[in-house]
C-alpha cells in the first residue's frame, strides 16, 4: 500500500466523520492490493444513464464506479478512491487535476453531488429531547430543519472554527466559520462547542 492511502479505504480511520454519511455510517470497504494509481494516461471516465464509468486500462470494458474522498475535509480534491459498486477499491486518484476537460468535470460533478454539504448561515432554534436535537437553520439554499442523534457525536470540528453536522438521515451540513455567526446563533450552539 502506498503512503498516500493511509486513512483511506482499508486504512486507519481518521477522526471526524470517517466518510460520507456521518460517524460510523460508512460502509466497510474491501482493500484491494492490486489497486492502481490512475491518470488520463491509463484510465478513461464516461457517463452513462447518469452513472460514472471508468475503463482502466483505457481499452478495457468500462465499469460503473463510485468515488470516495479519503480525506474529505483536508483534501477534498486529492486522494480519491475509485470503488466498484460492491465497495472494492479498484484504483486511486492522487488529484483530480490529473484529468482535464470533460473527464475532470465528470469527476468534480460526481464528488460535489455525493458530498453536497449546505452551509449554515444562521441558527434559528435548537431543541433537545430524549437524546435527539432538532435544528431549524438558515442555509445558503433557504431554511432547513434537521435532527441529530447524540448531538455531540454528530458534530465534528475541522480546524479551529469549522463544524460539520451529520443528521439522522445521513445529510451533511457545515458552518464554515463559527466566529462569523451572528450573536444569537452563536449563543444557540455554544453548548456544543
Amino acid at each position: 500500500m502506498t503512503p498516500m492511502m493511509m486513512g483511506g479505504p482499508g486504512g486507519p480511520k481518521m477522526g471526524g466523520f470517517g466518510g460520507p454519511g456521518g460517524p460510523g455510517n460508512r460502509k466497510p470497504v474491501k482493500e484491494n492490493p492490486n489497486s492502481v494509481q490512475i491518470s488520463k494516461e491509463n484510465a478513461k471516465f464516461t457517463m452513462k444513464n447518469g452513472f460514472l464509468f471508468m475503463a482502466c486500462p483505457k481499452d478495457a470494458e468500462p465499469r460503473r464506479v463510485l468515488l470516495h474522498r479519503d480525506f474529505p475535509f483536508d483534501h477534498p480534491w486529492s486522494y480519491i478512491s475509485v470503488l466498484s459498486t460492491d465497495n472494492m477499491e479498484l484504483a486511486f486518484l492522487q488529484d483530480v487535476n490529473l484529468f482535464d476537460g470533460e473527464e475532470k468535470e465528470m469527476i468534480v460533478r460526481e464528488l460535489e453531488r455525493k458530498y453536497y454539504t449546505p452551509s449554515i448561515k444562521k441558527i434559528l432554534s435548537v431543541k433537545d429531547r430524549f437524546g435527539f436535537s432538532y435544528w431549524d437553520v438558515e442555509t445558503e439554499s433557504g431554511k432547513v430543519t434537521f435532527t441529530l442523534q447524540d448531538t455531540f457525536k454528530s458534530i465534528s470540528r475541522a480546524g479551529d472554527n469549522k463544524l460539520f453536522f451529520s443528521d439522522v438521515d445521513g445529510n451533511r451540513f457545515v458552518i464554515e466559520n463559527i466566529e462569523a455567526l451572528d450573536r444569537k446563533s452563536h449563543k444557540k450552539i455554544e453548548l456544543y462547542l
